[in-house]
């Protein structure tokens, strides 16, 4: 059932019978894991009592199969926690925080590359380190006088940053295939995923979450540290409004993730992002429902959703829909719709 090619197989039921009852990491991925049950599991996955079995839970990374041995039947609330996989997630199916939570699986495991878990924490570690230092360096040559500047300059920078998030999003959502070389397993695929399960994003810790948004405002945020080290003061308080701009450009940028992370999150909530959702500062909640509604074509703005409405309303994105169709042929979210009836 679980087990790779080249890999050894769950245990026999003779085996299974001497041991525990106690979940067991598959051999196959660290993603996976197969319980070695006592009694018999039939009316749960298995044909006959003693026969393996595999059954698939809602994530697709996740998977299980249990050896079955005949004998006394086993009840849910007598399995053990289940072992943490390497890379820190489980399946449900076991006892979890003391309450038992059945038998789905309760978080994506995050990607098995260890390199590409190295460079997201040292993404988020250098960005979060360079935008306290850009921060404490603007504060020191900000002047009173560059007051009504430095507030056009950072409302700018928001908009700015909805706008390319929204820019970004309607491409990976309406062209390209799963099956492009790179791309499209890096860049394309997650979107199609987000569609089939949209809460999938509330199950990736933080660093996950964030780690190639900081990777992509590092240079810009070094460029700004070394201005900081290297211009004139006088050229600094001259040039204070535009770095205020690019400051909060990207730090809205950095942020995108998140605030659709938290657009998705309906329980446990600190209490100052449900003010900042239910005033509008950042994405809301019930406005990125719009988004979601099939066939995903409206409303791609994710840092903010100031732009979404005007957007909309002077038919932005399907002015350009019909600008690339026309010129290549291509049909808008025609891989998308493919890809999700393949899932289905």
């Amino acid at each position: 059932g679980c087990s790779a090619p080249g890999r050894a197989a769950p245990p026999s039921s003779a085996a299974a019978r001497s041991r525990p009852s106690v979940p067991r990491l598959c051999a196959a991925s660290p993603g996976c894991a197969f319980w070695l049950c006592r009694g018999s599991c039939a009316p749960r996955c298995c044909s006959s009592p003693g026969g393996a079995c595999t059954r698939r839970c809602a994530c697709p990374r996740t998977s299980w199969a249990c050896s079955c041995p005949p004998g006394r039947r086993s009840s849910p609330r007598r399995r053990r926690r289940t072992w943490r996989t390497r890379r820190g997630w489980g399946c449900r199916g076991g006892w979890r925080r003391r309450r038992w939570t059945g038998s789905r699986c309760c978080r994506s495991a995050p990607t098995g590359n260890p390199g590409k878990r190295l460079q997201e924490w040292i993404s988020v570690i250098l960005c979060f380190s360079l935008i306290c230092f850009n921060f404490y360096n603007l504060l020191l040559y900000l002047r009173l006088e560059h007051t009504p500047s430095v507030l056009v300059g950072i409302f700018a920078g928001v908009v700015t940053a909805d706008f390319l998030s929204g820019l970004f999003h309607w491409g990976a959502d309406t062209w390209g295939s799963v099956e492009l070389p790179i791309i499209g397993k890096a860049f394309i695929r997650p979107f199609r995923e987000h569609h089939i399960d949209p809460t999938a994003i509330t199950r990736h810790d933080f660093i996950e979450t964030n780690g190639d948004n900081c990777f992509m405002t590092l240079v810009p945020l070094a460029n700004m540290a070394y201005k900081f080290v290297s211009f004139s003061p006088e050229a600094l308080c001259e040039t204070c409004p535009w770095e205020c701009y690019v400051f909060a450009l990207i730090i809205f940028i950095t942020m995108t993730n998140q605030i659709h992370k938290w657009s998705h999150t309906y329980f446990g909530l600190p209490r100052w992002v449900v003010f900042l959702q239910d005033w509008h500062i950042i994405l809301p909640r019930k406005h990125h429902r719009i988004h979601h509604v099939s066939p995903h074509e409206t409303y791609f703005c994710i840092t903010t959703g100031w732009l979404n409405y005007p957007l909309e309303k002077i038919r932005f994105w399907r002015c350009l829909e019909t600008i690339i169709q026309g010129l290549t042929g291509e049909k808008p979210r025609a891989d998308d719709m493919k890809w999700a009836q393949k899932i289905k």
